[in-house]
């Protein structure tokens, strides 16, 4: 079936089919619901290649994930962010269609498939891996979304970005065990080359000062194993430690469980900050006390600003608040 059978059956022409199909305010209300009649009686089906040709638009953003599969399934903060991103095209008429590129032949079929343009957007969910590819896709012309801040970025203007601010959040962890009196603090890390590690131990460092001594600041993947084994060293080399800031909510379950086998009580001997508020940390034993980022906020944004840049609407980047959830481990 064709658009020319649509157009037989309903009695108006192919250019009042395509009208109405791409519901333009031209085609009166009554008129559209006759072709829609008479798609269902012809079993007509849009051509998505066709209608690509036709409107200049594939209706798909690219949601472009470099870190490895095994990360995108294991860390919550992935599929809060899909989620927003999910809920922002919404009614938009654009799918999301997700480019897992962590290895370079990936990428290169990515770009490829880009350059083509088999997406109307891309948004770039871990911009601060794979860099490489951020020329390339600058390159291909399309609208492209940083979920993430990179410092020093050459792109600004070039594309939109939105992120949450970790030094803010880091301060507010960091007020926390002041507040608490705690004064031998440690902090574990995430991955030093991530942008996010750099700006948390920058908000750490601006209100501890000479209370977070460089030896006490440890890195380690952002799993809870990786908790675990870096707070079990810190406890041997550092006995004293009364808390810890931990990167992420998963370190900070590592940390629970290192301090536990160490017959530390938490909060009494050391108290412990998470980060991120995944709903592991409510479950957690204590519940964790931690910084709440916007992560679905964060997805919503990056969709609407990948369809305002559709739209031809300039780049602009969105900073978004954090705020402490106060639990029992600090």
């Amino acid at each position: 079936m064709t658009i020319a059978d649509v157009a037989r059956e309903a009695g108006v022409s192919r250019a009042t089919v395509s009208r109405a199909i791409n519901d333009s305010d031209l085609v009166t209300a009554e008129t559209k619901r006759a072709v829609q009649e008479a798609i269902t009686q012809t079993g007509f089906v849009m051509n998505a290649r066709g209608r690509a040709l036709a409107t200049g638009r594939a209706e798909t953003v690219g949601v472009l994930i470099t870190e490895p599969l095994d990360e995108l399934f294991d860390d919550p903060t992935y599929g809060r962010v899909l989620r927003g991103v999910t809920e922002g095209l919404a009614g938009s008429g654009f799918l999301p269609l997700i480019v897992q590129a962590s290895s370079e032949p990936e990428r290169a079929l990515a770009l490829r498939s880009f350059s083509r343009r088999s997406v109307d957007a891309v948004i770039h969910l871990t911009p601060y891996r794979g860099s490489d590819l951020l020329g390339s896709l600058a390159g291909t012309g399309l609208p492209v979304v940083l979920c993430g801040q990179l410092v020093n970025s050459p792109y600004k203007g070039i594309f939109s970005a939105v992120y949450s601010d970790d030094v803010r959040g880091a301060r507010l962890a960091a007020q926390r065990v002041v507040a608490a009196g705690r004064r031998q603090v440690a902090a574990v890390l995430g991955p030093a080359d991530n942008p996010a590690t750099g700006d948390r131990r920058r908000g750490y460092e601006e209100v501890l000062g000479d209370r977070l001594d460089p030896s006490r600041v440890v890195h380690t993947g952002w799993d809870s194993a990786g908790g675990l084994s870096a707070t079990a060293h810190l406890l041997e080399s550092h006995p004293d430690i009364d808390a810890i800031l931990a990167g992420s909510d998963r370190i900070a379950l590592g940390a629970l469980a290192a301090l536990h086998a160490a017959g530390r009580r938490v909060p009494e001997d050391v108290a412990v900050v998470g980060f991120d508020d995944h709903t592991i940390a409510a479950s957690a034993s204590p519940p964790l006390t931690t910084i709440a980022q916007p992560l679905a906020r964060e997805g919503q944004l990056a969709a609407q600003l990948a369809l305002e840049m559709i739209n031809g609407a300039s780049p602009r980047t969105e900073v978004l608040e954090m705020h402490l959830v106060p639990r029992l481990s600090a």
